[in-house]
């Protein structure tokens, strides 16, 4: 039985003796409080995870009884399936963005957005729910990493100058008539003096 409860964990009477569940060892997700998970009274069961002999102190802990969440990750997500997720909190460096219960990847700055971030509140909130595209899954040190700007397209760059596609105006010549004839032929004038062409 919760006899009672703290920041750092709860007290559980287990038979006449005290025993202590760190909030580390509550549940495999994120507690932020003791009491989101337990309250005064409540029946629980737990399994002993150390005794101390010394102080006679008793570790006790309610998520060794659950399913580890990374048993079997890897045939639940695969690299580059989309997801939707829950970002969890965020750091300097990124995002991190809760999948399924004790599940969390780690979207890095970079893959935040086509442009370049540089605060990545700016780009995402806690508990905003996102689509994230799996780059990959390490379930031996329990990592995933994740990207949100490969599930957008990335926006068209406008690459040509200012003057390319623009028709320059066709310059006006003005050519006066001289009023006289053409002539031609062999061994004689062609008339193209006349336009400062010579041969």
């Amino acid at each position: 039985t919760v006899r009672s409860v703290k920041d750092f964990g709860a007290f559980v009477d287990i038979g006449g003796l005290d025993g202590l569940i760190h909030i580390s060892q509550m549940s495999w997700d994120r507690v932020n409080h003791p009491s989101e998970v337990v309250s005064e009274g409540d029946k629980v069961k737990v399994r002993i995870e150390k005794i101390n002999p010394q102080d006679g102190r008793i570790g006790l802990s309610l998520r060794a009884l659950q399913d580890h969440p990374w048993t079997g990750i890897d045939s639940q997500f695969h690299v580059s399936d989309v997801v939707k997720g829950t970002v969890s909190r965020i750091a300097q460096f990124g995002a991190f963005v809760k999948l399924a219960p004790g599940v969390e990847g780690l979207v890095h700055i970079s893959e935040l957005a086509h442009h370049r971030v540089s605060m990545v509140s700016s780009v995402v909130s806690e508990g905003e729910e996102v689509d994230v595209k799996i780059l990959s899954v390490d379930t031996e040190a329990q990592r995933i990493s994740l990207s949100i700007k490969q599930t957008v397209s990335a926006p068209e760059v406008d690459t040509s100058s200012k003057d390319e596609g623009v028709d320059e105006p066709a310059r006006k010549v003005s050519i006066k008539p001289s009023g006289k004839p053409l002539e031609g032929g062999i061994n004689r004038p062609s008339g193209g003096e006349q336009f400062g062409l010579k041969w």
